[in-house]
């Protein structure tokens, strides 16, 4: 079986087909990684960390990833969920700094459950988007609805909002990709996860961000550059 990428920036940011070898057939361990740019203002100062994502199309059991200069620690990425084909590093507050983010070669070590391993590398490139603000929020607990603006971001790709359970958490709402600098969110609203119950007076994230791909006439859901964001929670 091919693997075949699919869009769906999550933005789910893009996952690979997933499947798990069987007797029928045998799939041939296939993977991407990610390195980009997160970046928030934060007191007043333009503050960035480094997000890394890995995708495969069968389930793996160990993701590392580090800079290609052999003199940088080596960063251990945590699986998303049980069986994963997705294994991540976030940023915490204290992982921000006003220290801008190497660029350059990052090599990703991935092993498979079935123990095959794979060498993958993303480039981090120099262009930057400014951080992303939000202009305008206004939340109807009612009516479960956001009214949301936020300023406009010279060559940005996209911009893209998202309610989770936390930062990083599960991601609730995922909206599609936007050109405007506005939106009106509603329990209607085409995005909800199905599959999720919103819970009464849970308190959820929301983002509002800002993304640069590596390449702009190819945005998949790969190939982040930058991400630059701005939070708010809601209770609802």
């Amino acid at each position: 079986m091919k693997s075949k990428f699919i869009l769906g920036l999550g933005i789910s940011l893009g996952v690979l087909s997933a499947c798990e070898k069987n007797d029928n057939f045998d799939v041939k361990f296939d993977a991407v990684g990610d390195i980009y740019v997160r970046c928030q203002k934060i007191d007043n100062e333009i503050k960035y960390a480094p997000v890394y994502i890995a995708y495969s199309n069968i389930y793996m059991s160990e993701a590392e990833v580090a800079f290609s200069d052999h003199k940088s620690p080596v960063i251990t990425l945590i699986k998303v969920g049980e069986n994963a084909v997705r294994f991540t590093s976030t940023p915490a507050v204290d992982d921000y700094s006003t220290n801008d983010i190497n660029n350059g070669d990052y090599e990703f070590n991935l092993v498979s459950t079935e123990s095959d391993s794979l060498k993958v590398t993303d480039k981090l490139l120099e262009e930057r988007i400014d951080p992303i603000e939000i202009t305008k929020f206004d939340y109807d607990a009612e009516k479960h609805e956001i009214d949301i603006a936020w300023n406009m971001v010279e060559n940005r790709d996209i911009y893209h909002i998202t309610i989770a359970t936390e930062i990083d958490g599960r991601t609730v709402f995922s909206s599609e990709r936007l050109n405007e600098n506005k939106l009106i969110l509603k329990e209607t609203s085409l995005g909800w996860d199905s599959n999720y119950t919103m819970k009464a007076g849970t308190t959820y994230t929301v983002s509002v961000s800002a993304y640069k791909f590596e390449n702009s006439n190819q945005q998949s859901g790969y190939h982040i550059n930058q991400e630059s964001v701005e939070y708010r929670e809601i209770e609802w």
